[in-house]
């Protein structure tokens, strides 16, 4: 079954809340995080430069993310722009 672009969004959404409000992260989830943003920019459903960029910036955070050793420091360099994406995101749903 796949998932529809809102499901997609809801699940950045779901993953970007956990990494901020446990401060914690997987290789994986980046991975995860990556590979939904890739899905979701190259369907271009969204009309809104504002999202997209939104979906770019997560896409390089979820790449870089990959190669880290410090998950939580990571996270922690990102915590402003993870709320801001989160309210962008959700604003598309």
């Amino acid at each position: 079954m796949q998932l529809s672009i809102e499901n997609k969004l809801q699940l950045l959404c779901d993953i970007l809340d956990e990494h901020q409000s446990n401060s914690s992260g997987s290789p994986n989830e980046y991975a995860q995080l990556e590979r939904l943003t890739a899905s979701i920019l190259a369907k271009k459903d969204l009309s809104d430069q504002d999202i997209q960029d939104v979906l770019t910036s997560i896409h390089q955070y979820g790449k870089t993310g990959t190669g880290v050793s410090d998950c939580a420091r990571h996270i922690e360099n990102h915590q402003d722009q993870i709320s801001r994406w989160i309210n962008t995101v959700q604003q598309n749903l």
